[in-house]
């Protein structure tokens, strides 16, 4: 597969989270190869940044919107409101978005964020090799209360660390689904979004 770039996706919706995706988003700016696009999913209203009254927020706020208005600058905000969408931790995956490369990468504004390495070096290349499959998706941290949901967490991980450890040298009799190692521009898979119809 011969994609070398990507799109940056960042979910939003306080100003109180800026400056935690802000700094490490410069770092990136800076330092990610292929980095050709950053979509900032804003699922409050506008209003939210253009009137911040705290100043280390607004000072965050204002950067972002000069950002988005700058249209040299790889960043754009998608306004999820005004594209007709309600708040919705979905609104990060809407063909709305129109992402202008085949890679996207995710990330919630309060993080975790990645290094270069576990995201580009890596994760990219593992999606070249496959690129009809989310790569690394990021579990939510879930503490389970109950005794029961304890002890089926520990089974399951259990299972998939057997999993590994008994086919490390790639000879067991366990068996995996197959993997095609083929771009979609190569198998010619296109995909439609009817989500709107």
């Amino acid at each position: 597969c011969d994609v070398t770039t990507y799109t940056l996706v960042i979910m939003a919706h306080t100003t109180g989270r800026l400056k935690k995706f802000i700094d490490p988003l410069v770092g990136m700016m800076d330092g990610w190869p292929g980095m050709s696009e950053i979509i900032i999913v804003w699922n409050s209203p506008r209003t939210t940044l253009t009137t911040v009254t705290k100043e280390k927020e607004r000072i965050y706020a204002t950067k972002l919107l000069a950002w988005n208005e700058d249209p040299s600058h790889p960043l754009r905000i998608f306004f999820s409101l005004e594209e007709g969408l309600t708040n919705n931790l979905l609104n990060r995956y809407h063909p709305k978005l129109r992402p202008k490369n085949q890679a996207v990468m995710y990330f919630d504004d309060d993080g975790p964020f990645f290094s270069k390495e576990a995201m580009v070096d890596v994760g990219l290349k593992l999606w070249r090799r496959n690129s009809n499959v989310q790569v690394g998706a990021w579990p939510r941290n879930i503490r389970y209360l109950s005794s029961r949901m304890k002890d089926a967490g520990k089974k399951g991980l259990k299972e998939s660390i057997d999993i590994v450890a008994k086919d490390v040298q790639g000879d067991s009799d366990i068996s995996y689904p197959s993997f095609t190692p083929f771009c979609r521009n190569i198998t010619q898979d296109h995909v439609e979004y009817n989500r709107d119809s």
